[in-house]
Formats: C-alpha cells, sequence, structure tokens
C-alpha cells in the first residue's frame, strides 16, 4: 500500500532529522495557540444580555471547518502533486465521515476552553487521549498492561482528580465542573479520532485526510450553525475576527500538519509524539500572558502529571514498536 501510495503523489517538504525534529516541535507550539486565539474570538463578540459570549461555539467551529477545508484542500494539491484526492470513492467517504468526529471534539474544545480556560482543557484533551488509546488497544489485544501504562493510568487520574478539585481559575468557579465534562467528552472525540485516522491513512494521505474530515465536519454543522446565525456585528470591528479565524484556518492547521507530517516522515512517529508535548506549556503561558488565565500550583500540578502521563504512553508505544 505504501508503494502505491508514493506513486501517487510526492511526499511534502524532504527534512533531515534535525530540520524535522525542529518541525514536530513547531507544531506542537502552534497547535498550543488554538485555544488561546479562540478564547479571543468568544470574547470579541461579547453577549449583550449576561455572561459569556455570543458568538456560538458551534458556529465558530463552523466557521474555522468552512476556511479549513479548501485551504487544506488547496495545501494538499500543492504539497503532494497532481496525484492529490486522486482515491477511490470508499476512501473519500471515509475521509468525510471522520469528519463528524472532527466536529464533535473541535466543538467540545471550544466549550471546554469556555468553561475551564485555556490551560486545563488542552492538558485533557491532549495528554488523556494517548493513554486511553493505549489502554483500549492493550485491552482490546488482551494484553498484560506493563509498569509503564500502569503507571500512565495512575498519573492521568490523579492529574485529572487534581485539576477537577483543586485546579479552577477563580473566572471559571461556576462552570469548571461542566468544563471539566467538556474536556473529558474532547478527549474521548479526539482518541477516537487518532484511532480512525491511523487507520484511514493506510488508503489516505494525512493531509487529504485533513481536507476531507474538514470538509465533512463543516457539511454537518453547516445547517445548525446557519440556524444559530451569527452575533450582531453593529459596531464590531471585524478585521482582527477575520485574521484570528484565518490563523486558525492557514496557520494552525494547514501549515502545522504539513510540517507535523513532514517532521514525522523526517524523524519518526515517537518524535512527533514527543513534540506534542510542548502544546500544553505553549496554551498555558500563552492563556496567562494574554487571557489572563494564569494557572493556580494546583492546575499546574495536576498539568504536568497529565504530561508525564502522555510521556510514559509515548515511551512505552515506541519500545513495542522497538521488539
Amino acid at each position: 500500500m505504501a508503494a502505491v501510495r508514493t506513486a501517487r503523489i510526492r511526499e511534502p517538504l524532504a527534512l533531515g532529522p534535525l530540520a524535522g525534529l525542529a518541525a514536530v516541535i513547531a507544531t506542537g507550539i502552534l497547535w498550543g495557540t488554538i485555544g488561546v486565539v479562540t478564547g479571543q474570538l468568544k470574547a470579541a463578540f461579547p453577549n449583550p444580555s449576561g455572561p459569556g459570549s455570543a458568538l456560538s461555539s458551534l458556529v465558530l467551529v463552523a466557521i474555522r471547518l468552512g476556511i479549513t477545508a479548501p485551504a487544506a484542500a488547496l495545501t494538499a494539491r500543492l504539497l503532494l502533486g497532481r496525484g492529490a484526492f486522486r482515491i477511490p470513492l470508499h476512501g473519500i467517504a471515509l475521509g468525510l465521515g471522520l469528519g463528524l468526529v472532527q466536529a464533535f471534539f473541535q466543538y467540545a474544545y471550544v466549550e471546554a476552553v469556555t468553561n475551564a480556560g485555556v490551560g486545563v482543557a488542552t492538558a485533557i484533551e491532549l495528554c488523556l487521549a494517548p493513554v486511553l488509546v493505549a489502554t483500549i488497544g492493550a485491552v482490546a489485544l488482551r494484553e498484560r498492561p506493563d509498569r509503564l501504562i500502569l503507571g500512565a493510568i495512575a498519573c492521568a487520574a490523579i492529574g485529572t482528580v487534581v485539576l477537577s478539585l483543586s485546579g479552577s481559575d477563580p473566572k471559571f468557579a461556576a462552570t469548571f465542573q461542566a468544563g471539566i465534562l467538556w474536556s473529558l467528552a474532547c478527549m474521548v472525540g479526539y482518541a477516537t479520532y487518532i484511532v480512525l485516522a491511523r487507520r484511514f491513512t493506510a488508503q489516505i494521505h494525512p493531509l487529504e485526510l485533513v481536507a476531507l474530515a474538514s470538509a465533512g465536519g463543516f457539511a454537518v454543522l453547516a445547517l445548525p450553525a446557519a440556524s444559530i446565525g451569527l452575533p450582531n456585528l453593529a459596531g464590531v470591528d471585524l478585521v482582527v475576527p477575520a485574521l484570528q479565524f484565518a490563523y486558525l484556518a492557514l496557520v494552525a492547521t494547514c501549515l502545522a500538519y504539513a510540517l507535523f507530517v513532514s517532521g514525522v516522515r523526517a524523524t519518526s512517529a515517537t518524535t512527533g509524539s514527543l513534540g506534542a508535548l510542548a502544546m500544553p506549556p505553549t496554551a498555558t503561558i500563552l492563556a496567562a500572558l494574554i487571557l489572563g488565565q494564569a494557572p493556580s500550583i494546583p492546575a499546574v500540578i495536576g498539568q504536568l502529571l497529565l504530561m508525564a502521563a502522555m510521556a510514559a504512553t509515548i515511551v512505552r508505544t515506541a519500545r513495542r514498536g522497538a521488539r
């Protein structure tokens, strides 16, 4: 299958090992900015009748996917060559169907950021998902969990409890527990996306998959988003929100994914996973500097425990792959 895919398309951005490592770290940093930009977009449209934002999370995600889909398709076409999207109809259907999962976890992430803050939502989504995937894999294969996976599960559980009980920012005191639930829902959706994407990439290049899934997600959300509608735009300077939406689609998605794919192919999947560890601290630092969401000491401890769980899972996966 790999030979067929190589003949159909060209691989993007040939990098050396050192440049590949830099690319995956840059990807983690870019992904770490998504929560902050999302928070700024919500704040740009305050609710005139009370707290919160007049910009619906569903509408926000629909607009982002609507921009991402054509941008990712163009990126794939430019980087992969004329063979891009010359795939069987069932492969296209699978990619579009994956958009339902993508739409769900992106919506859940926006709700998690809105209700619990950027740092907490990002740590739970990113760090718990690999642990869940590894645990389900061990159960499905009837493998006895080794020390690393048991340690990862313990760190993940303790970190989540610490965040849930004492990691709240005072700004989110009333909605924090709801934000934790949305973060966990996002994590489950993201883990499902990882499992399905791994399976689909045997037939579809990751860049093609981003374009197809974004198009499928937009198709799912377009009608309900249209029924909700945009907030009142009177008196609102739309230049900055437009640039923020463009950043989410063009930089944090298309460019970041191109860097990630190229970096992983120049190094290894394990290195790519380790590069993603740059995402939680980036999100937390930017949230503190830009949104004023300074983490408490328990929140930092909880996030470090979740990152330790993710790192242990990555090491365990690498060891299994080396056998």
